[in-house]
Order: structure tokens, then C-alpha cells, then sequence
């Protein structure tokens, strides 16, 4: 299971990779140094991995207590930020459907778990 997850992760980070590298080196940013970047704004992801994989064993209370952070966090930045300028860029009722039905997508997902 864990070779599967780390697999996906680092799958998913490929296009996230392009995604920061392109409007960099559209920047007039030189390729090595974009590399770079990209590669620096990895770090961070394989620290915290580390130290989960060192704490992660200590209880079961603890893993709570990080994925509620981890949740508060997400919500802040989904809530406090991105909702916030998809309103400003979308004047329908399209941004607010999609936020609703991605509510409802990971409640199900929740309630198959």
C-alpha cells in the first residue's frame, strides 16, 4: 500500500512540476534555474513525509491531531482564498454549483470509506 501511494504522489507531482516550471521559464527564467526551483519547492513535501514516517507510529491521537491541522489548513486556503477569487472571476452560479457538488463528492467519498 504505501509503495502505491508514494507512487501516485509522485505521479501527481510531475504536472505539478510543469505547471510552476512553464510560466517561470515564460518568466525569462533560464531552464536550470527553474529546475531548480521546482525542485526546491519539493523539499518541503519529502521533510514533512519524513517526519511523518518517524512520528506517524507515536499514537493514533497524534495522526488525528495532524490531519486536523492539516484539514484547517486546507479549508483555510479552499475557503479563505480560492472561493473567494473564483467568485470574483465567475459572476454566475457556476463557481457555487461546482463548490457544492465538490462537497458532495467528498462526502460520499467519506461515507464509501
Amino acid at each position: 500500500m504505501g509503495i502505491m501511494i508514494t507512487s501516485v504522489i509522485m505521479i501527481h507531482d510531475i504536472p505539478e512540476g510543469i505547471a510552476m516550471a512553464v510560466p517561470m521559464r515564460a518568466g525569462g527564467l533560464s531552464g536550470s534555474k527553474a529546475f531548480i526551483i521546482t525542485v526546491l519547492s519539493g523539499a518541503p513535501m519529502g521533510i514533512g513525509a519524513l517526519a511523518g514516517a518517524l512520528l506517524g507510529g507515536i499514537s493514533p491521537k497524534f495522526i488525528g491531531v495532524c490531519l486536523g491541522f492539516a484539514a484547517g489548513a486546507m479549508l483555510y486556503v479552499v475557503y479563505g482564498e480560492l472561493v473567494v477569487e473564483s467568485k470574483k472571476l465567475y459572476l454566475g452560479r457556476l463557481s457555487s454549483i461546482g463548490n457544492v457538488l465538490g462537497i458532495i463528492c467528498g462526502i460520499i467519498v467519506t461515507l464509501l470509506n
